[in-house]
């Protein structure tokens, strides 16, 4: 992928993650808090994680490593499995860590093939969301804490949803613009 298409779904990302919390507050605080825990969207958001792992992984599998397509074919949703039995406390946050960990890997890879010299924003960015994710999964109660102290009043919701706004069209710009 290009790093345009890139910054561009990025930033639609973001601004579709945040534009609710300007319009609905209080419904989109009411979900966020109760979001941690919520098993039924973590095994849906893990499952998809799972299907873009095993695609990426089966097609990764070539010449010395053929052999290792069945093992691929059988492994990945035998650990879906696993996780989806054993593995509900916070699993909505650790599949969004995953999802975030996915996307980041795509933007370094548009940002390592492009000559642009605003790339660099893109991989910063990446840079943190990885951090973010590493922090999410590992520590996903500290996580639950920060969403709290952020949606414990309609202002710091609609400041909080309005600065990812602005950053998500700061991407969307700068796909249109300069990449």
């Amino acid at each position: 992928m290009s790093l345009k298409l890139i910054s561009i779904a990025v930033g639609l990302l973001v601004i579709a993650t945040r534009v609710p919390g300007l319009v609905a507050t209080a419904k989109y605080r009411e979900f966020l808090i109760k979001f941690p825990r919520n098993v039924l969207l973590g095994r849906i958001l893990m499952g998809i994680v799972a299907l873009i792992v095993w695609r990426t992984m089966y097609y990764a599998a070539t010449d010395e490593w053929k052999w290792a397509q069945p093992l691929i074919v059988v492994g990945v949703p035998v650990a879906y499995w696993l996780v989806y039995q054993f593995g509900t406390p916070y699993l909505s946050m650790r599949a969004v860590a995953a999802l975030m960990l996915l996307i980041a890997k795509q933007m370094l890879d548009a940002a390592d093939v492009s000559d642009a010299p605003l790339r660099l924003i893109v991989t910063v960015f990446a840079y943190l969301w990885v951090v973010g994710a590493i922090w999410m999964a590992s520590a996903p109660h500290h996580f639950r804490d920060l969403i709290g102290y952020m949606m414990a009043n309609d202002q710091r919701c609609r400041l909080a949803c309005a600065a990812g706004t602005a950053v998500g069209l700061a991407f969307v710009v700068l796909g249109v613009v300069a990449y």
